[in-house]
């Protein structure tokens, strides 16, 4: 390829497509991703990560500069064999080959990493998952740094943005839309993050010379309760009395409750502020 490239994996995901819009108006985007659908900017390239001899040879013919890894099997879209393959195994595979051609890599983690018990959590606590999701993604994080210690892993909250329903809130709006009743649990705490912001510091990163973790999250810290509400509002869903608030501490020890962000080192390495949903919701800016 004439220009160096930088490879997105997962590009026809949530978080991947914003991310392969925003990138593309710099530089050349390779949109990975193994469903042969989705993608909505750059050069589409087949890319199962789970398939590490694949990954190799993707990435040995692209020489990207760098690579942004985004693929992933989040709660609700696999089981735990699914998450382990994608999101421990298969981080394994892209931080090999990102070493291997000495591109620059910036993957992307999760908050629930954390066990919810010592927040608020700076950037550089280990890992205490309490459920599989959590283990996978710490199971990958790890895999990143024996692979590629000059890597950046990113561990965001909740993902939402103004132009497309997050999958959390559409799964809300179809239960409610069906007539059945949804609770929203009112002592897990997150800050959401909106999808422009976290798009946009992936970018930043992929240039930046840093490496190890980074928070990246919205400064506002909202329980689920109120952040979904906020959500079907700004969506005009009407919730009536479809929505109730719940607690996850009922259903057991497997759910982070509180799992507050720091974000004050990748704010001043990247030279951004990370609004809160409120101030997303009343004054849509741009970067």
């Amino acid at each position: 390829m004439a220009e160096p490239a930088v490879l997105i994996t997962g590009a026809g995901g949530y978080l991947g497509r914003r991310l392969a819009d925003r990138a593309s108006a710099r530089w050349h985007v390779c949109a990975g991703t193994h469903r042969r659908s989705g993608v909505t900017a750059g050069t589409e390239v087949f890319l199962d990560v789970t398939e590490r001899d694949a990954v190799m040879q993707v990435v040995g013919r692209l020489q990207p500069r760098a690579i942004i890894h985004t693929a992933a099997v989040n709660p609700g879209q696999g089981d735990e064999t699914d998450m382990w393959r994608v999101n421990a195994e298969g981080s394994q595979h892209v931080a090999e080959a990102a070493h291997a051609v000495g591109a620059r890599l910036v993957a992307v983690s999760t908050d629930i990493v954390h066990n919810g018990r010592a927040a608020p959590y700076a950037d550089d606590v280990p890992p205490s998952p309490i459920n599989g999701y959590g283990q996978s993604k710490a199971a990958g994080e790890e895999a990143i740094w024996v692979a590629d210690p000059s890597a950046i892993v990113v561990r965001p909250s909740l993902i939402y943005g103004l132009d497309e329903m997050d999958r959390g809130t559409a799964g809300f709006a179809e239960r409610i839309a069906a007539g059945n009743s949804q609770v929203l649990f009112s002592d897990v705490i997150r800050n959401p993050v909106w999808v422009e912001t976290l798009a946009e510091a992936l970018i930043r990163l992929a240039t930046v010379e840093h490496a190890g973790v980074l928070n990246v999250a919205g400064r506002q810290a909202l329980s689920r309760e109120a952040f979904g509400r906020r959500m079907l509002a700004y969506w005009g869903v009407d919730v009536g009395d479809m929505v109730r608030p719940g607690l996850a501490a009922d259903l057991g020890d497997s759910i982070p409750l509180d799992l507050r962000l720091r974000v004050d080192r990748a704010e001043a390495l990247l030279g951004m502020a990370f609004p809160g949903v409120d101030q997303v919701l009343g004054s849509v800016g741009g970067y």
